[in-house]
Parts: structure tokens; sequence; C-alpha cells
């Protein structure tokens, strides 16, 4: 019979799906609405998702803290949302994009020693790999190297996603943290809201564009964003050991290149898979130096 950490990996594991589906939902959205837009109504799907899951519960959790973390952290996850969002209106792949953004998990360590964290060895020397893959995966044909418009966006969104988990980590404590969730969804929409004015984003709010879009929005608000975040959160609360939940989300970029290839035939050169595998097994050492370190 299955014990509580072992349920909590295979939700994990089911996760990390929806979020690999995500960068194919984030590209099929792109070539249809402005990056803003895309996530405006994936943000109000989710939190409406989320406010009935709460209802279903029974449970409030909206206390006067939880707005305040909620809008806090909402801010700071809303602007790598649109920096990665914004890297599909050129042209990058979501196998790549996954890839890319997987080096948030290296770099929060490192950011975190400027907030009084401290950084294994381990997490240092894994920036090593990290960055000769992130140089492979953005080379150029002729050895040259170059990093693209979307690269540009990708990094720019790890780099902030890695501020998030740090804005989180400190304003999220003693919250409910599905209700959290909801806020920064509703904040998010909020955020993005003024933004759909600019004629880029504007001029592709049509009727026939959302007819094209909805099932990205839809999948992307419920399946990404809503029963992603809450699939985490019950795993999280099977005591399902950090190190170990960090090993298995790191597996969304790999599903973002299979789901990248299957829905939209990408392949990669030998060139950017080195670069992907040495960007991943990167992520993936420092994880399993945090579970042996746990163990031992």
């Amino acid at each position: 019979m299955f014990k509580g950490p072992h349920v909590g990996a295979v939700l994990l594991l089911i996760t990390t799906l929806f979020w690999g589906g995500g960068f194919v939902g984030q590209k099929l959205g792109a070539g249809h609405l402005g990056p803003n837009a895309v996530i405006v109504f994936r943000s109000l799907i989710a939190a409406v998702f989320l406010v009935l899951v709460q209802v279903v519960r029974r449970r409030n959790g909206f206390t006067r803290r939880t707005w305040i973390a909620g809008a806090i952290c909402g801010v700071s996850l809303f602007v790598p949302m649109l920096a990665q969002q914004k890297a599909f209106d050129f042209d990058i792949t979501p196998g790549v994009c996954a890839f890319l953004t997987t080096n948030y998990m290296l770099l929060v360590p490192v950011m975190g020693v400027f907030v009084g964290r401290k950084s294994t060895r381990a997490e240092w020397l894994a920036l090593v790999p990290a960055l000769i893959g992130t140089y492979l995966i953005c080379i150029t044909g002729g050895d040259v190297f170059k990093v693209g418009l979307g690269e540009l966006w990708t990094l720019a969104c790890a780099a902030l996603f890695a501020v998030e988990i740090l804005v989180v980590d400190r304003f999220a404590p003693g919250t409910d943290t599905l209700a959290l969730s909801a806020v920064m969804f509703m904040t998010c929409a909020v955020c993005g809201a003024p933004l759909l004015g600019l004629e880029a984003e504007s001029t592709k709010l049509t009727a026939m564009a959302f007819k094209s879009a909805w099932p990205a929005l839809l999948f992307l608000g419920l399946g990404a964003s809503g029963i992603g975040y809450t699939l985490q959160n019950v795993a999280q609360g099977l005591r399902t050991p950090p190190a170990l939940a960090a090993i298995i989300m790191s597996l969304e970029s790999v599903f973002g290149a299979v789901f990248g290839w299957l829905f939209f035939g990408d392949t990669m050169t030998t060139r950017c898979l080195i670069g992907c595998a040495l960007v991943f097994g990167a992520a993936l050492g420092v994880e399993f130096a945090h579970l042996l370190c746990r163990r031992f």
C-alpha cells in the first residue's frame, strides 16, 4: 500500500507533465494572442479554479496576510511569466525554452547568498556545466555564439523565476498555500490587464483569436496553473522530501522537449542536445546532492 511520500511523488510526476505541456500551450497561445493576453486569461482561469477548490475544501484562507503576501508574490510571478511568454514571440522551441528555464534551479542558491542564504559546494560547481550547456544551446552554426531574442527572454525569465522563488519563500509562510496561489494569479491578471491596451496586444484581441486560442488558455489555466499548483501543494503536504520533489519537478524540461517534438515536430542539433543534457544534469546533480546529504 502506498504511503504519503510515494503518493506525493506520483502527484508531482503528474504535475510536471502538466508543466511540461504548458510550454506547448504557451507557444500555441502566442500564435494567436499577445503575451499579456495569454497571461491575463490563463491567470483568471487559474484563480477561479483555485477559489472553487477552496469552496470545495470549505476553507477560506483569504486572510489579510494572505492577500498582502499573495499580491507581493503575484507581482514577482507576473514578471517572469511575461518574459517567458514573450520568448515565444520569437523563434524558440518549447524544448529549448524548457531547458533554459531550468537554470532557475541553479540561480536560486546563488541569488540566495545576497539574502543571507548559504550555498553548498555542489551548487557552485553545478554552475560550470550549466553555463557550458547554455552556451551550446545558444551557439549558432559556424561556431558563433549568438543569443537570439527568444533565448534572451528565456534566460531573463530563469533569473526572474529565481527571484520569485526567494520572494515566495520570504512571504508565503503562515498562509494557506492554495489561497495564496489564487491571490497570486489574481494579481498576475491585474498586472497584465492595463497592458492589453497596447497596440501590439489590442490588435490581436479578436473573436477569431480567442476561438483559436481557448484550448491552449484552458490547458494553461486549468492544467499547468490550477491543477499543477494544487497537486504540488497536496504532494508537499504528504511530506514528500523537498530534494526528491525538486528532482521530479526538474523533469518538466524533459517533458517540455518531448511535447514540443510531438506537437510541433521540433528537433535539436546534437550540440543543442548536449547543452540541454548538461543543464538538466547540473540541476539534477544538485538535487541528488541535497538528497544524499539529508540521508547521511
